[in-house]
């Protein structure tokens, strides 16, 4: 660990400071002189920090994506940083390049491409990467063209799906207003488009992170070749193609990794709502949940299910023991049915949220939708599960 490692753990520290402590250019000073007993406690002071530093190195220089989500998700607490690098669910890969540790990147046509941070459990995980080189104009938003071989195998080979995203820099503020993280000022609110997002971040990178849904999939301690063939922007329509600004190619290789920790389980048994459906079972880990559901005799299965009544049990927050209601943002999986049970499984992988099992009291899900007096849709209450 080199003095730039130590210093990072300390936030709002000059980001110059920082640079010249790993190439050991510290301004000097005239020298001071220090009797034995200060220099003592001020040696002891220097340890604990030292200590301290080492621990939180880590977890508190997440990216942006997992430390806010988009449109400025609930953001995780210290410890639950702590929780989430202990148990080896969140991961800085590295390679060892002369001689030292560092970061993952590949860089070609003016574009560098970092991974800096990874969120993996045995349902599934997310890979953030850093984008530095590709320039927006305003209004644009980007673009990314990529494969990947986990073992040699593709997603198609290892029944693996997800999807990928761009942080679009909106964060919420103290008072839980929207601003941009870039700056802290207000975001522009489009009559037409809605939220305007501002995907670069104040040193001018973008943030794109891609998941992976793998549940039944043996995949920890595998090589992933993750490879990007391009980068560009979006099309301003949906039907208008993307245009690739930046061909190339970008390989990053590293070892995946991520937590075992088993997750708690509840068995509620208990009715959503006035809906015919059970939810049987609760499986809550630190990244993905498993909800197993049992509709009622009148629907074939699950399947059925949604598509008669037009409603979908996916998870809307879940309660804390101080009350708090936390929304998992994002979420992605996949599900089976078992017709001699009649149970559905259903895992939720790709959170963008941190979670700490043993605070979760209780679920929530939405019981539906209606609109406001303005025309716009807003959620109607939950229907709320305690799990005890």
């Amino acid at each position: 660990m080199t003095g730039k490692d130590l210093l990072k753990g300390i936030q709002n520290l000059d980001g110059e400071f920082i640079e010249e402590a790993e190439f050991g250019v510290l301004p000097h000073s005239k020298p001071k002189s220090f009797g034995k007993k200060k220099f003592l406690l001020l040696l002891a002071a220097v340890l604990v920090l030292l200590a301290t530093l080492t621990a939180a190195t880590v977890y508190t220089r997440w990216s942006a994506t997992m430390q806010y989500g988009n449109h400025g998700g609930a953001q995780p607490s210290e410890q639950l940083k702590r929780q989430a690098d202990q148990s080896g669910l969140v991961v800085v890969p590295t390679e060892e390049k002369d001689g030292e540790q560092k970061t993952i990147s590949a860089t070609d046509n003016g574009i560098t491409v970092t991974l800096i941070q990874t969120v993996m459990d045995e349902n599934g995980g997310k890979a953030v990467f850093r984008i530095q080189g590709l320039k927006l104009e305003e209004g644009q938003a980007p673009w990314a063209w990529y494969d990947y071989l986990i073992d040699g195998k593709d997603w198609i080979q290892l029944h693996i799906s997800g999807g990928s995203q761009f942080f679009n820099g909106i964060v919420m503020d103290d008072a839980g207003n929207p601003v941009y993280a870039k700056n802290g000022k207000p975001i522009v609110d489009s009559p037409e488009k809605g939220w305007i997002p501002e995907y670069q971040l104040a040193d001018g990178s973008i943030e794109f992170s891609v998941d992976f849904s793998w549940t039944g999939v043996d995949v920890f301690g595998k090589e992933m070749v993750f490879t990007f063939t391009g980068f560009g922007i979006q099309g301003e329509k949906f039907e208008d193609e993307d245009i690739m600004t930046h061909p190339g190619v970008w390989e990053l290789r590293w070892t995946l990794e991520g937590s075992t920790q088993a997750p708690r389980k509840w068995t509620p048994n208990a009715k959503i709502g006035d809906w015919d459906l059970t939810l049987v079972e609760a499986e809550i880990g630190q990244y993905s949940t498993k909800m197993t559901y049992r509709p009622g005799e009148q629907y074939q299965d699950i399947y059925d299910f949604t598509e008669k009544t037009g409603w979908d049990p996916t998870p809307a927050s879940f309660r804390l023991k101080d009350g708090t209601d936390v929304k998992p943002q994002g979420g992605s999986g996949g599900g089976s049915w078992d017709p001699d049970t009649r149970l559905a499984t259903v895992v939720y992988s790709c959170w963008t949220n941190v979670l700490d099992p043993d605070q979760i009291v209780g679920i929530s899900f939405y019981s539906g939708y209606e609109l406001n007096d303005q025309g716009y849709r807003v959620k109607k209450p939950y229907y709320y599960i305690p799990l005890e």
